[in-house]
């Protein structure tokens, strides 16, 4: 009796164990920065140094990162659009989109609607124009002293718009049109 047990719980145990081999451990990522470089320092850095006004701030979701053996970048976080204002660097349209990580370990920035920002982005992992926490990408209220030492900046030339809410009605009408098209074919030409 006592050795069936022993064995009932040996089997158990190498289960567990051969189980622990399937299952992937998640990134732990805690977001520790250094001192920011001064802004002209900071400037020549990045790929991207504009003052803009938040348009849309849309949460990511990567389902991907779910799968078994999956191991690119996770591509969690916040897209945000601005609408540029003033740019030194890298960005020459009226709208760009930025990624920030997710807040707390991701190191995100937890960008406002509405709220103006300056905004140092850089390409990292994804090949996005990213920003986070450890850059110099402030409220512009605050980016006074960037702000003196970068100068005016030149104003973006009128480009596509990114704001797809914007859109949503005509794509609703087109897709609608296009089924109903669709419909009334299909019952013509099963009359015949």
């Amino acid at each position: 009796m006592i050795i069936r047990n022993a064995q009932g719980i040996l089997t158990f145990f190498s289960f567990v164990i051969l189980f622990t081999f399937f299952i992937q451990p998640f990134p732990a990522s805690a977001c520790s920065c250094a001192r920011p470089p001064d802004p002209l320092t900071a400037k020549d850095q990045s790929a991207a140094v504009f003052t803009g006004k938040v348009l849309q701030v849309n949460e990511r979701t990567d389902w991907l990162r779910w799968l078994l053996f999956w191991d690119k970048p996770e591509r969690g976080g916040f897209d945000v659009i601005f609408e540029v204002q003033s740019t030194w660097k890298g960005v020459d349209q009226t709208q760009v989109q930025i990624v920030t990580g997710g807040l707390g370990g991701g190191c995100g920035i937890p960008f406002q609607p509405g709220q103006e920002y300056l905004v140092y982005a850089s390409y990292w992992e994804l090949n996005e124009l990213e920003t986070n926490i450890c850059t110099r990408t402030v409220l512009k209220a605050d980016a006074g002293e960037d702000l003196q030492v970068l100068g005016s900046g030149t104003v973006p030339v009128p480009s596509a718009n990114l704001n797809w809410s914007d859109y949503l009605v005509t794509v609703i009408v087109i897709i609608s049109g296009g089924i109903l098209f669709y419909l009334i074919w299909f019952q013509t030409k099963r009359r015949r």
